[in-house]
């Protein structure tokens, strides 16, 4: 039977943490990205795991719930960007399908994402997602996209004033990060191993210039992606960042 397919593009529930904005949702004033968003939006194939299309990934849940939203690391977990409705009606209007999504524009220099669900109040993992992993430095189970394409990864401040910390080594090391943002503890923030060989952490910071290095056990190094470096009071050589 012949199908049509329509948009009902609302927020749920409205949750105080939630921004009312999302890198997900397109320009209203540029026809090029509105059409890419909703193109995107009317080929999602069905309910699954999430899944790359034009430098974004999709998520898909079941819309049996009032209200489903996803917070992510690089984004310090802060912001709840909530699912929208796509339903699928047949030619004479009956409701044939109904699903939720959200869909996230890829962000600068990452090469995977790790995530967490709330589902009507409650967190969770995703259930269509199996590929979920402890994360000792939160004390939580969480969920994680890895891109299939590759970007130049550097360390960079993203656009929520976070700094995304990138180390690129050997498998199987055990990378920290210390900094005047630990008064040099190097024990505090360990980098998560997302792909062989390469690392990375996701920090909140206020504004302000920073100095850190990386540690392997007790050897220090400068972050090799980063080429902006200094000597600090004490005379070593750090990295340098800044937030604005």
């Amino acid at each position: 039977m012949k199908r049509f397919l329509f948009l009902l593009c609302a927020i749920l529930i409205p949750i105080p943490l939630c921004a009312a904005g999302s890198g997900a949702l397109p320009d209203p004033n540029d026809t090029d990205e509105r059409y890419i968003y909703n193109n995107t939006v009317l080929e999602i194939p069905g309910i699954g795991a999430p899944y790359e299309t034009d430098n974004a990934v999709v998520f898909t849940a079941k819309a049996d719930s009032r209200f489903i939203g996803i917070a992510f690391d690089f984004e310090g977990y802060r912001t709840i960007h909530s699912f929208r409705i796509r339903s699928t009606h047949d030619i004479d209007g009956k409701k044939t399908e109904s699903l939720m999504f959200y869909i996230l524009d890829r962000p600068k220099y990452i090469q995977s994402v790790s995530y967490r669900l709330i589902v009507d109040g409650l967190w969770t993992t995703d259930p269509l997602n199996p590929d979920t992993y402890y994360d000792e430095n939160t004390g939580i189970q969480l969920s994680r996209f890895a891109f299939s394409s590759a970007t130049p990864p550097e360390t960079a401040v993203t656009k929520n004033d976070s700094v995304h910390f990138i180390y690129k080594g050997s498998s199987g090391q055990k990378i920290y990060l210390a900094g005047t943002f630990t008064n040099w503890d190097p024990w505090i923030y360990e980098l998560q191993e997302t792909a062989p060989g390469f690392y990375e952490i996701n920090l909140p910071l206020p504004a302000g210039t920073y100095y850190y290095t990386y540690y392997l056990g007790m050897k220090a190094v400068t972050d090799r992606t980063n080429p902006k470096k200094a000597y600090t009071a004490d005379g070593r050589v750090a990295s340098v960042i800044t937030v604005n």
